[in-house]
């Protein structure tokens, strides 16, 4: 199985194979209870489903406020794995393409305000990729990252977008025989770009995380302080609403256990505070989502670290002064998380029983999950979200993932978007 975007969120399993994807790549529902981020070959024993009732199916095809932006039908396998905008008229959406023998190639799409367009990645030199996170700070600068799909040692794909052109933005290498993956990106401005990405080597089984910044001229790499309780710090998750003002979540590992935790950065300098879980684990816990909905407001959503299943959720809000509790997620883990643009938080995940991804927004006092629409739930197989992004300047959000078409092409790619007309 070649690599595939997802989002791991144990140290074990932070090889991103994404059962998931691959499942709808296949258009099988075997696998469609395990998480997107999920080890091949676990079984998961909290988030299995069995195909819907005609109940549950009636329940997937009822109104909903989300609206397909793009037919299901292509001509040729693509997904989507994340979506950025900086305007009602300047959207990212990003993922892969699958044509034949010619393995797989960037998807990039772009919204200008009337249509959703294809536009040229930048040249990956012949070799088979994929783009797994966009980020866009204006118009006229935008990044997407991810990973060659030749499964050796070769470096994170990087492309930057100056309004006119993606272009190849070089990045150093893996150690030998090491694998590169895509944590998160998040893009503040010029000069305030920020990138987490690790390296894991498939023979010793080792794993080296970091955290970068672009400076304007090249990525650099970002020592965080140590974690209160001592461990190794693993940068995971990046989020914030602007360059003096940004957010990343991390897990401090001593052995298998897990301390979630979440970083800050004032332009000067960063605090850590751990992140509270509702519970004692053995395995600890995982932050893998933030979502800053102001300066001193950040959702932090998360799950056990566990290698076979996350066998519990956790989220909290950040306040400015106190963490505040929220109720277990609705969905077996989050998938995907972010704020629409009036700063309502949404997660992404599948709820037990349903093969389709469903979206849930805290409303201030409980998740209030909603359904993919009927174009999506009435003509696939199984569907995923693994991106949000809300719209600057509306209350819209949109939202991309993966579809498993009823017919040929296997997998389409989908996007979604609520409150954008």
């Amino acid at each position: 199985m070649e690599r595939t975007a997802g989002r791991p969120g144990t140290r074990r399993t932070r090889l991103r194979t994404a059962v998931a994807v691959c499942a709808v790549a296949l258009g099988t529902l075997a696998t469609l209870g395990t998480p997107a981020n999920a080890a091949p070959g676990t079984t998961p024993g909290t988030t299995t489903s069995a195909a819907p009732s005609a109940s549950s199916d009636r329940a997937v095809r009822a109104d909903t406020p989300w609206k397909l932006r793009t037919p299901l039908s292509e001509t040729a396998s693509r997904g989507f794995w994340d979506v950025a905008a900086t305007g009602a008229k300047d959207a990212w959406a990003v993922g892969r393409r699958t044509d034949g023998a010619a393995g797989s190639a960037p998807l990039i799409r772009h919204w200008n305000g009337s249509a959703w367009t294809d536009v040229p990645a930048a040249s990956t030199d012949g070799e088979a990729a994929q783009l797994e996170k966009v980020a866009a700070a204006a118009p006229d600068d935008a990044w997407a990252a991810g990973t060659l799909a030749d499964g050796t040692s070769a470096p994170i794909v990087l492309q930057h977008w100056d309004g006119a052109k993606w272009t190849k933005v070089r990045h150093a290498a893996p150690a030998e025989g090491s694998l590169s993956f895509v944590g998160d990106l998040a893009a503040f401005g010029k000069k305030a770009a920020w990138l987490t990405s690790f390296d894991w080597d498939p023979n010793g089984g080792t794993q080296v995380s970091r955290l970068e910044r672009w400076t304007g001229s090249a990525w650099q790499t970002v020592s965080l302080p140590a974690a209160p309780g001592g461990g190794e710090v693993q940068p995971w998750d990046i989020t914030g609403t602007g360059p003096d003002d940004v957010w990343v979540t991390a897990s401090a590992m001593t052995g298998e256990a897990s301390v979630p935790l979440l970083y800050h950065w004032n332009g000067g300098g960063w605090t850590v505070r751990e992140v509270p879980a509702p519970g004692e684990h053995p395995t600890g816990w995982v932050a893998n989502h933030a979502v800053a909905t102001g300066r001193n407001s950040v959702y932090v959503v998360g799950k056990t670290n566990d290698p076979q299943s996350p066998t519990a959720t956790m989220a909290a809000r950040w306040t400015g002064g106190r963490w505040r509790s929220l109720p277990a997620l609705p969905v077996g883990e989050a998938n995907a998380a972010g704020a629409d643009g009036a700063g309502r938080p949404w997660i992404a995940g599948w709820a037990p029983g349903n093969p389709h991804a469903v979206l849930a927004r805290w409303t201030g006092t409980e998740w209030a999950t909603e359904e993919l629409p009927a174009d999506v739930t009435g003509h696939s197989e199984m569907s995923t979200v693994l991106g949000i992004a809300g719209v600057p300047g509306t209350r819209g959000v949109l939202a991309a993932g993966t579809a498993g078409c009823a017919s040929d092409p296997v997998q389409c790619g989908v996007l979604v978007s609520r409150d954008l007309g």
